[in-house]
């Protein structure tokens, strides 16, 4: 019932908020926006036993605390009902509030101000230095927590690595074709700088072009195929920090797969075949989530040059991995 009478509290400081910034500029301004909600919100609470006051921190999350309800205070100048919000981390969250609701001051366009609850007002995660979440009051917003397997109330509770894996769970699911995530994955650390292929060593080239190959099977396409370096350019990128801007000249070129002076022929086999021991022990040691990534599937490392022999033989059209590679004895 006290979460009803909230609300009613808050339908009413809304109300009031925005004949304010309709008639006025004296909230104009998002210190000043943030003291009129806390205004308003005593006025509406008038007789009503709440008891309205900020956080104990100006930095701290949420703004303002009502009887263990918060408000988290958004501001802007633009017609938009959009706004990056909080840390998805919320390292200095009130530990008195237990129920969050967001009070939006839209000023751009017909000023209005708008409050929502906090768990549906979230619709999206925007990852920069530091993943935060995205606030939309909109009519049409899709509240992030559906789309996620716990609720705000759960995720909140969640310590800070398991907050990342939703979150990286959520954005592969958002990734369109081609795409891949970057340093939001935990599996590698990538370097500060960013390296030239053609610039590392030889042994270093080789491991390298085994791994692009080992996860993306689709290089051994026939030679009209395009895109079919697009995987392993964006592995190496992703991984290692490594721009290699010549693709081919890591698979089919005949600086990798001319053997003994001959030209001409299908470079890709020869390639392969230079680098087979580099598989069989790559395929072993590597991680195996990095399989489950490229491949879609978990597979053992014992199964590993198996299955990858089976891929490859569905994408290459004009000759036949497993009667080419790995025939042994």
């Amino acid at each position: 019932m006290r979460q009803a009478e909230f609300e009613q509290v808050l339908d009413r400081a809304v109300e009031i908020l925005t004949e304010n910034v309709r008639s006025s500029t004296l909230y104009h301004g998002p210190e000043e926006f943030e003291q009129g909600v806390l205004d308003m919100l005593r006025v509406a609470a008038r007789d009503s036993g709440f008891t309205v006051s900020p956080t104990f921190h100006k930095h701290a999350f949420p703004d303002i605390r009502v009887n263990g309800f918060g408000v988290e205070v958004k501001y802007t100048m633009q017609d938009t009902w959009l706004s990056v919000g909080n840390s998805i981390f919320e390292g200095m969250r009130d530990p008195n509030v237990s129920k969050v609701y967001v009070v939006f001051g839209k000023i751009g366009g017909t000023a209005e101000v708008r409050w929502g609850r906090y768990e549906e007002s979230i619709t999206h995660v925007r990852v920069s230095n530091s993943p935060r979440f995205v606030v939309e009051m909109s009519g049409e917003r899709s509240a992030l927590f559906g789309h996620l397997t716990v609720t705000y109330d759960e995720f909140s509770a969640l310590d800070d690595e398991s907050k990342m894996q939703h979150v990286r769970e959520y954005s592969r699911h958002r990734l369109k074709d081609g795409e891949r995530l970057w340093w939001l994955e935990t599996s590698h650390s990538l370097p500060v700088a960013v390296r030239v292929y053609r610039t590392l060593p030889k042994c270093e080239k080789r491991q390298l072009r085994t791994e692009a190959t080992l996860l993306c099977p689709e290089v051994v396409k026939s030679g009209a195929s395009r895109g079919k370096y697009d995987r392993a350019g964006l592995y190496l990128i992703t991984q290692h920090g490594v721009f290699a801007p010549q693709l081919r000249d890591l698979f089919s070129a005949g600086s990798v797969g001319a053997r003994g002076g001959k030209r001409g022929h299908k470079y890709i086999v020869d390639a392969l075949r230079g680098i087979e021991e580099e598989m069989l022990r790559t395929a072993a040691d590597l991680d195996g989530a990095l399989f489950e990534d490229y491949w879609g599937f978990p597979c053992s490392p014992a199964d590993r040059i198996r299955q990858w022999l089976a891929l490859a033989d569905r994408y290459a059209t004009d000759w036949e991995p497993p009667g080419v590679l790995f025939t042994y004895g």
